[in-house]
């Protein structure tokens, strides 16, 4: 897939290798000091849900401290970005990726400090999601749910057309 001289190609159209090269590209110009201390820069393929009962929620990148054989790692999920970013132009995706890598990055260092001041701002975040889109802790549902909502209805109608015809019979 080749990107337009005025760089018009957008996410849903973009490859894995395409965002590889990205990712690499926006990695390598974050000077070795902030990266240190990081064993290994994962991409994964997969697109990675907060929660399966969060419709439209994609978590875009974490930073484990104690990953592959104990070291910190911070990973990247394509999957994520092509679904919570499908109209981005590519140089607007460059920009996602480098505050994802920097996001993860800072949470690396805050936690060689011993604080988690950008956790309680993810948490944060979270929480005004979830107050937004009436998400409740133990639901298995947003209430954005359109499609879980229409097979209601639809079942609705049928149950309603079953007895309609079954009265219809006795009388």
């Amino acid at each position: 897939m080749a990107e337009s001289a005025t760089g018009d190609t957008r996410t849903a159209s973009l490859t894995f290798d395409r965002f590889d090269e990205l990712f690499r590209e926006e990695l390598a110009k974050i000077p070795d000091q902030f990266r240190e201390g990081v064993a290994q820069f994962i991409l994964e393929e997969r697109e990675h849900r907060h929660s399966k009962y969060m419709r439209g929620l994609y978590t875009l990148g974490h930073y484990m401290p104690r990953g592959h054989f104990g070291n910190p790692v911070v990973v990247l999920y394509f999957g994520s970005f092509v679904r919570a970013f499908p109209h981005h132009k590519i140089a607007d995706l460059r920009l996602e990726i480098a505050r994802t890598i920097t996001h993860e990055l800072l949470h690396h260092w805050e936690n060689r400090s011993g604080i988690d001041l950008l956790g309680d701002e993810d948490r944060r975040q979270l929480a005004i999601w979830k107050e937004k889109t009436g998400y409740r802790d133990g639901s298995e549902a947003t209430g954005k749910n359109y499609i879980e909502a229409a097979l209601f209805i639809y079942l609705v109608f049928i149950f309603v057309a079953v007895l309609a015809r079954w009265i219809m019979l006795l009388g």
